[in-house]
């Protein structure tokens, strides 16, 4: 018995090392070189781009960026990283972010695992092991799902487990937080089917840790669309565990264990859940989006090919070109990011019919693809509900993750089929034989007639010239021909070698499928090929040296910066300095709204609000910086140039390519105002401030009564500061308002002298204070209220889990 009990433990852990191994060798393919340090997982190339951050030299002119497109990786996200491992390493949480906007709530996913273990060192190393974890999570997951959900074999289960991390969802959206709410889609289901099925008591606390992990794990709208997801997978099984018993004895305990499950998630993710929705309120692109303005619309039936050939239109990419209709504007928001291979969607997939016992949730997974392609596809009907409130504040392009899923999912299906001879011939085998036989012709032909316009230098020229669209890195086009050459070539290998598979099928009839392993080898080999390379692996000398003036102006007069045609936001924050401007997925709509009255004529924000926004301003020889007056009232001292300055002027800053000036008239954050006015409406308010004679110094609007005299007199001085805490000593010769040059923000209180006294949102969008005459010390703390109920939810929810699981022991215990 106990040789048995070895052989059984043997057994499991070696093909537990079988699963590892093979998601393991996949990472290292794709990302060896950072997993080892002699790269950075990160688009460093990017910095070296003209404006971007590293100055221009003969050597950093000749790197080419892989992909522009990737910029937010090393402009916002590694910037809040950075700034999260600082917080951390000095014992705070972070919440409040100063470096943009003049202060934003944090929004990085600070309480999700993934990211958390991104926090355990400031070495950028670091971010390729995390890909590495996510990795493992979500191929063990879809090894478990496909085992116990789909009741396939151990060999088909660790397939589709080496494919998941490879599909193009996961490595097009590398490093963003985009993926990370997916990863734990296959893990979320299988508690979901556990849950209904009532196969485990614990089964309901897993799905509640479960939705935890998926609300905490990046941005809200996805966390949504994977939690839609699952609550369409417990309809489906709800009616295949229940039929006809809907509401009904264990139907009914099994909807209530699910809504508990989700329910105590939600709880859970409360102090991350509640701050976030109420800043989000407050951002420029919820509030259009909110009314219909729509950041990615449908594309149609062109976006169809990109699920099979997903560089058919090409990408953006230095050695190609992005020729796909104008909507989709990049390759991550197309529906090439549900490509699961060739191989796998038009080879093994159909093979899932094959097993009557299947066909049931075969129909379900059809659903759930063409439900992840409807927004893409411009679907009638879908694309309604989709635009219907609150829905409509969702990026659904993004849901054709569940595409990719589904495909999987009968992926599984189709190789159980193949290994136990269940594949017994059909009439319908021709349709997808015949489709690769026809994908794989369109494809060598296309290698050899090359599409519009890169068949021609000439008709390149000509195109890029009038496009709207992404201009490619390259102006040659003979290094895109050989890209495209390559792609089309390759994609048609594969769908002849899924011909060449539907043959061997055909005529092995029901025997079992003896070429597996090499299936396998081309199926995870189909996916490697589509992911090679697409994530930018960098030198790590490019990792955000220092620049010289921006360290002079860090050891200079305390004041924000702002970059004109260069240094967009935040990146200026790796040298410690704080940046007027900048993009946090949310845009706080009043400071967005401000700040698009000092852009100079032609440089008004659109998506990405304020992130390259360009100031009027006027420059005086030999070294005069006059701003707009909100500019001044916001603090911003410095403006900040790349190039030679002209002949006439003699900045008091440059050092290699940068050159900066002094805003002399740039108020102190802290300052008292000589006058306070009320304003009765916002557009007055706006309209007051973008007037050229508006004098921050001379008056300050807020919008309740205030009873202070005619002209107020008084000094500030900030005297101690951490994110969420602001010490400053103040000496009134009369009452008035000091003004603090922060975003005004409902988690901020104000107490003078240890007594709490009420922030006035002041010029519109900053904080102020009203203060008697004589010297004290006014605090601003930031407690927001709705993390301070977060915790409580979630504590309350830690109990309840707790309770449950404790009583769960006991049960098994006694029983």
């Amino acid at each position: 018995m106990n040789n048995e009990k070895w052989k059984f433990i043997d057994g499991k852990l070696i093909k537990s090392l079988i699963v590892v191994a093979g998601i393991v060798l996949g990472q290292v393919v794709l990302y060896g070189p950072s997993l080892v340090g002699q790269k950075i997982l990160l688009p460093l190339d990017i910095l070296t781009y003209p404006g971007a951050y590293i100055p221009r030299t003969l050597e950093t002119a000749k790197i080419v960026p892989h992909d522009l497109i990737l910029s937010d990786l090393v402009f916002p996200l590694e910037t809040a990283r950075r700034f999260a491992v600082s917080e951390i390493h000095q014992g705070r949480f972070p919440l409040w972010a100063p470096y943009e906007y003049g202060g934003v709530p944090f929004v990085w996913p600070k309480y999700s695992l993934f990211l958390l273990l991104e926090c355990c060192t400031k070495s950028p190393v670091i971010l390729a092991w995390v890909q590495f974890f996510v990795a493992l999570v979500g191929g063990i997951g879809m090894f478990f799902f496909c085992r116990k959900s789909l009741g396939v074999g151990f060999w088909p289960a660790t397939v589709c487990a080496w494919c998941y991390p490879l599909t193009a969802f996961f490595v097009l959206w590398q490093g963003y937080f985009t993926a990370l709410a997916v990863d734990w889609l296959p893990w979320l289901f299988l508690s979901v089917d556990k849950t209904v099925r009532r196969e485990s008591s614990r089964a309901p606390i897993g799905l509640s840790l479960l939705t935890f992990m998926v609300l905490t794990s990046g941005q809200i709208d996805i966390s949504g669309q994977v939690l839609l997801g699952s609550g369409l997978y417990s309809i489906w099984c709800l009616w295949n565990a229940y039929p006809g018993e809907w509401f009904r004895g264990k139907s009914r305990s099994a909807i209530t264990m699910l809504i508990v499950g989700w329910g105590l998630g939600f709880l859970l993710a409360a102090p991350h859940m509640l701050p976030l929705l109420e800043y989000a309120k407050t951002g420029s692109r919820m509030i259009h989006r909110s009314v219909g303005a729509e950041e990615r619309p449908p594309v149609g039936l062109a976006a169809l090919p990109q699920m099979m050939l997903p560089d058919i239109y090409g990408t953006t990419e230095k050695d190609s070109a992005f020729l796909a209709p104008a909507q989709e504007g990049n390759l991550l928001e197309s529906t090439s990011a549900a490509y699961t291979g060739v191989l796998a969607t038009l080879l093994v997939t159909p093979l899932a019919w094959c097993s009557r016992r299947h066909w049931a949730v075969n129909w379900f997974w059809i659903f759930l693809a063409c439900f992840g392609l409807s927004w893409c596809l411009d679907v009638p009907g879908f694309v309604d509900v989709f635009r219907l409130p609150g829905l409509n504040m969702m990026s659904h392009n993004r849901l054709v993750f569940l595409t990719s899923f589904a495909v999987l999912s009968m992926t599984a299906i189709g190789l159980e089929n193949l290994l136990n001879g269940s594949t017994r011939r059909r009439w319908w085998f021709w349709v997808p034989a015949v489709l690769l036989a026809g994908l794989g012709a369109w494809c060598f032909y296309r290698s050899k007639v090359l599409p519009e316009p890169i068949s021609s230098q000439l008709n390149f020229d000509a195109y890029w010239a009038t496009t709207a669209g992404p201009v490619p890195a390259l102006r040659n086009v003979h290094p895109i021909q050989a890209w495209f050459i390559l792609h089309f070539t390759m994609t048609a290998v594969f769908c002849l070698l899924g011909f060449a598979g539907w043959l061997l099928v055909w005529f092995q009839g029901t025997k079992r499928f003896l070429w597996f392993p090499v299936l396998t080898i081309f199926l995870v080999g189909d996916l490697l090929w589509f992911g090679h390379g697409r994530s930018a692996q960098c030198d790590p000398a490019l990792y955000y040296p220092k620049i010289l003036v921006l360290s002079q102006i860090a050891k200079s007069i305390p004041g924000r910066v702002i970059g004109v045609n260069c240094l967009p936001a935040p990146i200026v924050a790796a040298q410690g300095l704080s940046d007027i401007r900048g993009y946090d997925s949310v845009d706080p709509a009043r400071m967005v709204d401000l700040l698009t009255t000092a852009a100079a004529p032609g440089a008004e924000p659109s998506y990405a609000a304020v992130q390259y926004l360009v100031p009027k301003g006027l420059i005086h020889p030999p070294a005069t910086l006059r701003l707009p007056p909100v500019l001044d009232m916001l603090d911003v001292r410095y403006a900040i140039f790349q190039g030679a300055p002209p002949l006439n002027i003699h900045p008091p800053f440059q050092v290699n390519s940068y050159w900066a000036l002094v805003n002399s008239n740039a108020l102190p954050r802290e300052f008292v105002p000589k006058s306070v006015e009320m304003v009765s409406n916002d557009r007055d308010e706006l309209e007051k401030l973008k007037s050229p004679q508006f004098n921050p110094a001379d008056v300050a609007y807020v919008e309740s009564p205030v009873d202070l005299p005619v002209a107020c007199h008084g000094v500030a001085q900030i005297t101690n500061e951490i994110p969420t805490r602001i010490r400053i000593s103040v000496r009134m010769e009369t009452p008035g308002l000091v003004v603090l040059a922060d975003n005004w923000d409902k988690g901020w209180r104000a107490y003078w002298n240890g007594k709490r006294v009420p922030v006035l949102r002041t010029d519109y969008t900053i904080r102020g204070v009203v203060v008697p005459a004589g010297s004290g010390t006014l605090e601003f703390v930031y407690k927001p209220v709705s993390l301070i109920l977060g915790l409580w939810l979630a504590g309350f929810g830690v109990i309840i889990l707790s309770a449950w699981l404790i009583s769960n022991q006991i049960r098994k215990t006694d029983s």
